[in-house]
């Protein structure tokens, strides 16, 4: 047994003698390992990381007295599992960072926010893969946006694309394409009329199906290629929504029922359409994308492959910038490059376990550094994180 899970294991006895199961606690997570594990039921462990993603503050999700906008999240999954309430961001508060962050337990990118190159220390899928010898379809990322594309395999010596996940992005469109549909969005939401708004939804969903293509540059083999291509043509055949997310949720649900990966990351983005500045689709957004976590807990108990041995993780890529004079603070997350603006605000996340022997009706107060997520999953997977990364909260 080595430092870091003696005292994990220390840690959780500790919170289990001084407090009662359903209380609120100012440690760790209780989760009551068994004192041994055959090799057989951890090699069948899953681990699906949610990444409740755009920036999402604490006062319009968890924090809010009344979950107005999160009622599947706190009425259906919090009692289910363990609630860490201030869960900090430690770096630079944009979306590639954080969730880069979330994937190999370090901080990533903050030192040049380059994201055009991969990460630079090992994720949870290389280190996975590695360990078990596991096909490419073993790990998956489904992202929203480009800017997210390299979260998959790192720059790590001993890892790499070879051992990475398939990166799965949403359709996209050309910039003039996008700069149109921009321009209608932004025209209507200013005039503030639903029925306007709907009307300009339907014409931009038109123009995004008409002109869409798929990027295949993040799948690692020709039976990954071949299913995105499946989803995809399904896709464009269909009308209804185009969301990004609502895209990314069907194709990782088709993705658990296909081939069972042991690995999912699913990072969310539509809520930070609040740059836009407007409050009803901002909150709209998160919604939305809690309607979709729900989804995706539910398929994870559907399935056989996954009901009873999968941990799920969901927590933001960071929040928003707190109210000022002069200012509507939830429109931004701070100036990534200069660091001004970053605040409480920003800073301040949540995160939720649900899975085996995670204790239910649990919240846990303490400080918690958002990069402890990599180590959470690897250490469910049986698998240790890479030197130096954050430390389990198991």
């Amino acid at each position: 047994m080595n430092r870091r899970r003696f005292l994990g294991n220390l840690s959780g006895a500790v919170a289990g003698i001084l407090t009662p199961a359903g209380s609120v606690v100012s440690g760790f997570a209780r989760w009551s390992a068994p004192q041994t594990s055959r090799r057989s039921d951890i090699t069948r462990r899953k681990v699906i990381v949610i990444v409740f993603g755009g920036g999402t503050r604490y006062s319009e999700s968890m924090g809010d007295p009344g979950h107005r906008y999160v009622p599947r999240l706190w009425n259906e999954l919090v009692p289910r599992g363990t609630l860490f309430t201030n869960v900090r961001v430690e770096g630079r508060v944009v979306h590639p960072n954080c969730t880069a962050s979330i994937v190999t337990g370090h901080r990533e990118y903050d030192e040049d926010n380059d994201w055009s190159g991969a990460v630079k220390h090992p994720t949870i899928f290389e280190i996975l893969r590695k360990s078990r010898a596991a096909p490419d379809t073993t790990a998956w990322a489904f992202v929203y946006a480009s800017i997210l594309s390299k979260i998959g395999h790192s720059r790590a010596t001993g890892f790499g694309p070879g051992f990475g996940a398939n990166v799965v992005e949403p359709p996209t469109i050309p910039r003039e394409t996008a700069e149109r549909v921009g321009a209608l969005l932004q025209k209507v939401s200013v005039a503030g009329s639903t029925t306007a708004e709907l009307d300009a939804a339907r014409e931009a969903a038109q123009w995004v199906r008409a002109e869409s293509h798929i990027n295949r540059g993040g799948l690692r083999s020709d039976i990954a290629s071949r299913f995105l291509d499946e989803k995809f043509a399904a896709w464009k055949s269909v009308s209804g929504t185009t969301s990004h997310d609502a895209f990314l949720t069907e194709t990782a649900i088709a993705c658990m029922k296909r081939f069972e990966p042991q690995a999912i990351v699913l990072a969310f983005g539509e809520i930070d359409c609040a740059h836009y500045g407007s409050w009803s689709r901002y909150v709209e957004a998160i919604r939305r994308t809690d309607e979709l976590v729900w989804r995706v807990w539910g398929t994870a108990q559907d399935l056989k492959g996954y009901r009873g041995q999968t941990l799920m993780l969901i927590l933001p890529d960071h929040g928003r910038e707190l109210e000022r004079t002069g200012g509507l603070g939830y429109v931004h997350h701070s100036n990534f490059y200069t660091r001004e603006g970053e605040d409480e605000g920003c800073r301040r996340i949540w995160m939720l376990m649900l899975g085996p022997r995670i204790e239910p009706g649990r919240t846990v107060l303490r400080e918690v550094p958002q990069t402890a997520a990599a180590a959470n999953a690897l250490r469910f997977l049986g698998l240790e994180p890479s030197p130096r990364a954050a430390e389990s909260v198991l």
